[in-house]
Formats: structure tokens, C-alpha cells, sequence
């Protein structure tokens, strides 16, 4: 009698529900660790067959220990067992109608099975995404090349580790990307030594996508469970995608010193119709936010001096931060202008500490007392975003673009068009809570919500983040959605009085 054979081997696209006894062929491309709430943990993997169809596999908390042992990326095996079900997780990784949970009885054998094929990146175009090809519950792989550093937060305070960026491609297509915590870390972390000499290529695994609120545009964040960010990775691909580029590979320009704001070049940051002369902003004698142009002159000397210490109780705990008041003209008027740190960084190179321990050297620690590094702020042409503070009358910088050709394009628009009396012009009073001190401090939140739940049918958070977001944050608005938004009504709640303190309610008889 002849002996029985070992089962044979079937694809993952043989896979049926309610069938738990198969035998597999399988590379593991894909693995991370996810935390979940109790503080517990359990492994997430997606494998690949010879076929190349993909699959997401979640195993079971309480077998963790045994599988982190057995499995290993990149290797293949022989996988025995296993419970086929539904993906309908809230997050999706891979485009199968069905994942698979490694029960008691899944085994795995370590094989050499060169058939099947090596890890290779599916990447979703940045084109694609632009033209809304793209679903919510599906997380993306990622590739461009690092066109702009917008913002750079520091955890702390309350604050996560944030950074916002800019990926292009070789058509130019441009999409934000929202990089938090650990992945902000990891980020600065390589890119704050390095310098950026040269071109910086940045991967993203399990991105998430969602449409911006206010600006209509899509926007990527890492996810919290199973994204892995690469910059400057050596894989075939990378190579592919940067030869593509050929000589024109563009190399970006930031500063990442601090929590600051680089320029970037956006040519429709702002409408032309809130584009207002300082005299203009000053008559209209409320608050507002608006375009504007001038030229920087002088230092206003305040009392204030040229820096300020946030509180604390500690050396440690308190931070020198930039509060300048410039002097701006434009057509024979004047106004002071409020620069903040993300206003005076790009043009000294050194953060408000940096210059402040200089000036100690020199036996000058005076806040009155302006370095000469400040002079690189002056005399200079520049389009300004501001909100207007008519109590102080003073101009608060929202944002600085400092764009070829943009300072006359505005200066001939203002020349040929504002001839309304002041009693008549349109301006944007609305206030959406944007302390322009703040901006300094808080990095610039995108519409993106941030998932607590990706990659993991549990929706547990990631096990890569040390410290994951206590809730979910549904929408909220960035400088530039401030910028380029048609209406931003503020909405005060009816429980609250206007110095902030809570109401009591008093009950009638």
C-alpha cells in the first residue's frame, strides 16, 4: 500500500471561507507589531504566493511570543492551517477580499522556495491620489521625491512629534504628507544630520489618504499600525523612480533647526481679491485677515525687546522664542509687523536660544539689546499673510512667501485696483482660532484625520509609536486650508462667555 502523500500546496486566491486545512506555499513581505489597548500585543503579516497575489494575516495575542520567534520578513516557508475571513476591517492593506487569522492549529515550516517572488512595492501614484483614486478604508504604499519641509514640531506640552511635507513626482504632481510621532522622529532624526545634500526620496507603507475638508485636495498620513517610513532606500525601485527623474531631480530647501515654517511654492496660496495695501488693512479698523506687501525698514525698539521666554519652573522647561516688531512700508504708509520664529528662522539661520547663548558670550543678554543677525530681516520686498489686530494695531504674520515675481505681480494688482474707500473694501474677518504665537508651536494639523486604527481589524494603536493620540482628531484647519478657504465662520459655544470662564445655568421657577 502505498504511502500517503503530503497534501498538495493551493493559492491564496484558492482560499475559501470555512476551509481551515490548506497547505501554502508563502513569502512573508510585510510584518509589524501592533499594541493594543490592554497592552497587549499580536503580530500582523502580509504574504505573498508564487502567483503574487497578496494577503493580510492577523494572528492572535496570546500565541505572540511564539510567532515574533518564527517568523521572519523577506523569508519563505511552508504555511500550514488557517481561518479565511471577511476583510472588512476599517483599514484594508492589501486589495483581497478575504484575510486570514492564524488560529491554534496554523503551523509554519522555513523553506527555500526561490519561485516565488522577492518583495516589490505596489505604489500608488501621487497622480492618482490627486484625482480622488483613491478609498478611505485602504491604506497605500508611497513614493516621492522631498519637495519642501512645511512645519516641524517637537513632542511636549501636550504636543505629539509632527511633521508636515511635500512629495512630488516626475510630472510634478505635488500631495501633502502628514509624518506624526515616531515617524516625525525618524525623520528628523535622519534628515537633521544629512543636511539634505542631494536629493531625499521618502517611502511611506500603509499610508492613509483623506480628502481635506477645506482645501478639497487630498493629504497622506503615516497610519499608526504597520506604516514604515524609507528615506533614501537602496531598492530597485528607488532606483527606477529616481532615474525617471534624470537630471531634473529636485533637491529640497529647509530648515530644521526648530518648530518653523518653510516657504513653500505654491503660486495659489492666496486670491487676488484679498490682496489689500497696509494703508487699506489699517482704515478698515477691525479685524481681519488679508494679503499684503511692503518693504521691511526698521526695528521697532519696544520695551519688549527682540525675544520672550515661554513659562516654566525650570531652566529646562523654559524656551526663547522670537516676537520682533518690524517696521513694513509700502506706498508712503506704515505698519508694524509681528514676526514670530517662524518668520525670522529662514533669514538668520539660528533659533532665538542660539542667538541668545551668543549674545551671552558677548556679556549682552538683554532683550533690548538686537543682534546683528536680526539685520538680515531688513530691507526687504515681501508678500505677507496676516491678520490684522485692530486693538494693538499691530499686523500678525500668518505666513511669508517670498516667490519670484510674486511682490510686483501683487504691487501692479494694488496699483490697478484698490480705489475703494476704505468704508467699502471686502475683508475676511473671520477668526479661526489661529494664535499666530501658537504657530509658532503647533504644528500645522492637516484635515487628515489621525487613524488610531490602521492595519489591524482591532484597531489597535501601532506598536512602532511611543506615544499614540488619546482620541481621534475628525477635522481640523491648517494654515494653508486658513489661506485658501471661501468661508471660516467661527462658532462660539453658548456655554462659554467671552473671557473664556464657564456660564452656570440658573434654573427658573
Amino acid at each position: 500500500m502505498a504511502a500517503k502523500m503530503s497534501r498538495p500546496p493551493i493559492f491564496i486566491q484558492d482560499l475559501v471561507k470555512g476551509n481551515q486545512v490548506w497547505k501554502m506555499h508563502i513569502r512573508v513581505v510585510d510584518l509589524w507589531v501592533v499594541s493594543e489597548k490592554n497592552g497587549k500585543q499580536h503580530l500582523e503579516l502580509v504574504i505573498v504566493d508564487e502567483k503574487g497575489d497578496k494577503i493580510h494575516v492577523t494572528t492572535w495575542g496570546r500565541d505572540f511570543q511564539d510567532w515574533i520567534e518564527v517568523v521572519k520578513e523577506h523569508e519563505t516557508y511552508y504555511l500550514y492551517n488557517g481561518e479565511p475571513v471577511d476583510n472588512d476591517g476599517p483599514f484594508k492593506v492589501c486589495f483581497n477580499p478575504l484575510k486570514l487569522i492564524f488560529n491554534g492549529g496554523t503551523t509554519m515550516s522555513k523553506v527555500d522556495l526561490p519561485e516565488i517572488p522577492s518583495h516589490s512595492y505596489t505604489f500608488h501614484p501621487i497622480e492618482r491620489f490627486l484625482k480622488g483614486d483613491f478609498k478611505h478604508d485602504m491604506l497605500y504604499d508611497v513614493i516621492g521625491v522631498l519637495q519642501d519641509v512645511v512645519k516641524t514640531q517637537q513632542a511636549g506640552g501636550g504636543r505629539k512629534s509632527c511633521v508636515n511635507l511635500t512629495l512630488r513626482d516626475v510630472e510634478g504632481n505635488v500631495i501633502e504628507l502628514v509624518l506624526w510621532q515616531d515617524y516625525a522622529k525618524q525623520f528628523v532624526t535622519y534628515t537633521t544630520p544629512n543636511n539634505f545634500v542631494g536629493p531625499t526620496i521618502i517611502v511611506l507603507t500603509h499610508s492613509w489618504c483623506k480628502t481635506n475638508a477645506v482645501s478639497g485636495l487630498p493629504c497622506l498620513s503615516n497610519a499608526w499600525s504597520g506604516s514604515k517610513l524609507y528615506i533614501n532606500l537602496e531598492h530597485p525601485q528607488v532606483d527606477e523612480f529616481k532615474a525617471s527623474f534624470g537630471s531634473n531631480l529636485p533637491v529640497a530647501s529647509q530648515s530644521l533647526t526648530c518648530d518653523s515654517s518653510v516657504h513653500s511654492n505654491n503660486n495659489f496660496w492666496t486670491k487676488l481679491s484679498e490682496v489689500k495695501s497696509i494703508r487699506a488693512v489699517s482704515d478698515f479698523g477691525r479685524d481681519c485677515f488679508a494679503t499684503t506687501i511692503g518693504t521691511t525698514t526698521f526695528f521697532n525698539a519696544s520695551r519688549f525687546g527682540w525675544y520672550f521666554e515661554t513659562s516654566g519652573k525650570t531652566d529646562a522647561e523654559r524656551v526663547t522664542k522670537f516676537k520682533l516688531e518690524v517696521e513694513v512700508q509700502y506706498d508712503n504708509h506704515t505698519g508694524v509687523f509681528v514676526f514670530w520664529d517662524k518668520d525670522v528662522i529662514p533669514y538668520t539661520n539660528h533659533t532665538a536660544t542660539e542667538l541668545r547663548e551668543i549674545m551671552k558670550k558677548a556679556g549682552e543678554d538683554n532683550p533690548k539689546i538686537w543682534p546683528t543677525h536680526l539685520d538680515a530681516l531688513l530691507n526687504r520686498q515681501m508678500v505677507f499673510r496676516i491678520k490684522y489686530q485692530s486693538q494693538f494695531r499691530r499686523f500678525s504674520i500668518v505666513k511669508i512667501l517670498n516667490e519670484d515675481g510674486l511682490y510686483n505681480k501683487f504691487d501692479a494688482y494694488l496699483a490697478a485696483n484698490e480705489v475703494k474707500p476704505a468704508a467699502d473694501l471686502e475683508m475676511d474677518t473671520t477668526s479661526p482660532s489661529l494664535n499666530p504665537n501658537q504657530d509658532t508651536q503647533t504644528c500645522e494639523q492637516s484635515s487628515v484625520a489621525q487613524p488610531e486604527e490602521a492595519a489591524n481589524h482591532k484597531g489597535s494603536p501601532s506598536a512602532s509609536c511611543s506615544s499614540t493620540p488619546a482620541k481621534r482628531v475628525a477635522t481640523s484647519t491648517s494654515i494653508n486650508d486658513l489661506i485658501q478657504a471661501d468661508e471660516l465662520t467661527p462658532k462660539q459655544s453658548a456655554t462659554k462667555s467671552k473671557n473664556g470662564k464657564k456660564t452656570k445655568h440658573l434654573k427658573k421657577d
